[in-house]
């Protein structure tokens, strides 16, 4: 395809959308209070938006999109194949047509990241507009923490419906979990001043059909900034899902640090109304927490880990046991991308950043 008939052709819009995109990412990384401004206006309005339509359906939109995009590489493959049969030429000209409408594919995916999701990492975190002061802390500190933590986790999770392995279970589907953690979630929003964004149905999480492709990929959740969807994998251990809804839902507010988020899910899920989620929420602050305390000091953690109540002890084991039967060659790319997309969103220690939880909890249990 010519120059002229490129720019004659609508594919030339969405090659335009390249550089629109990389220019806004470049505005949120250098120019002090864009991030937030574009944040507090167009993401805020445009997502909203978008969002509250995408949110009326009850599967997932991104789902659907990856599984259209697999079926539609098919078609062209096949295409091409046939394609052959009519001569050279007419394999070029349609191979030439295919790629532009790639390339137009890839220029409309990165505008739309930039646009609805990597302007969000140079926004001001969550930690500083609560006035959380993080800094370094004691051994003893991470200790009390722990002990705190664990009273905690034991308290909310002694009354929850178990299986007969000692399993915690959500007694309803993944459905009535993801309407429970919306309905949580906005209260929390409301609480901590957090702007409203969107209506109805939006921000609602989306169980997963092949949650167990996300499993050996070691996603729990994941953010789609294309369809403004908090996407759930339904495979694995109850306990930590209800975390995993909130953590997913605080991308959707904009707080896209790792760490933060799973600050932000641990802070929903203790302020919830529901044992469940109080649960799922204090397990997640003291897995981190009990894990930083185990690579501190061995004996410290021995002395709380004894105490683990017995379905504490079955639901940590459970999850060890997910995770390593999904342990493999294709989970250590995907580690790997993550790893890379992290740093590449100026997150620098990458999936360590994970680890910077246990300074929230640290700095928000002095604070309280």
């Amino acid at each position: 395809m010519k120059l002229k008939e490129i720019l004659k052709s609508p594919y030339f819009y969405f090659i335009l959308l390249l550089p629109l995109g990389i220019f806004l990412l470049l505005a949120a990384r250098f120019v002090p209070g864009f991030a937030d401004f574009y944040y507090r206006s167009f993401y805020r309005v445009f997502g909203g938006i978008f969002g509250s339509i995408t949110g009326v359906f009850p599967f997932s939109l991104m789902e659907t999109g990856i599984a259209s995009i697999v079926f539609l590489a098919v078609y062209w493959i096949i295409r091409i194949v046939l394609k052959a049969k009519e001569g050279k030429d007419a394999v070029l000209n349609y191979f030439e047509g295919v790629l532009m409408k790639i390339l137009s594919i890839i220029c409309a995916v990165v505008f739309l990241f930039c646009a609805f999701c990597g302007t969000n990492y140079y926004r001001r975190g969550f930690a500083e507009e609560i006035g959380l002061e993080v800094k370094n802390s004691s051994v003893t500190e991470l200790y009390d923490l722990c002990a705190f933590l664990l009273e905690e986790t034991t308290a909310s999770g002694s009354k929850l419906y178990r299986k007969s392995d000692n399993l915690t279970v959500f007694e309803e589907n993944n459905f009535s979990m993801a309407n429970e953690a919306k309905a949580e979630f906005e209260k929390f929003c409301e609480d901590y001043g957090i702007m409203k964004i969107g209506f109805g149905r939006f921000g609602t999480p989306k169980p997963i059909i092949c949650s167990e492709v996300m499993a050996y990929l070691q996603i729990s959740g994941v953010f789609s900034p294309y369809t403004f969807e908090a996407n759930i994998c339904t495979a694995g251990p109850d306990f930590l899902r209800g975390a995993t809804m909130m953590h997913e839902q605080s991308h959707l507010r904009g707080y896209m640090n790792e760490a933060e988020a799973n600050f932000i899910a641990y802070l929903a899920c203790v302020n919830s109304d529901s044992e469940f989620f109080r649960y799922s929420g204090n397990c997640l602050a003291l897995l981190y927490s009990m894990n930083a305390l185990y690579s501190a000091d061995y004996e410290l953690w021995y002395q709380l880990r004894v105490k683990y109540p017995d379905y504490l002890s079955a639901d940590m084991a459970a999850q060890n046991e997910y995770i390593s039967s999904h342990d493999t060659k294709v989970a250590e790319v995907s580690d790997k991308v993550n790893d890379t997309y992290l740093k590449l969103n100026d997150q620098q220690d990458g999936v360590r950043s994970y680890g910077k939880m246990v300074d929230l909890l640290l700095a928000y249990r002095r604070a309280m």
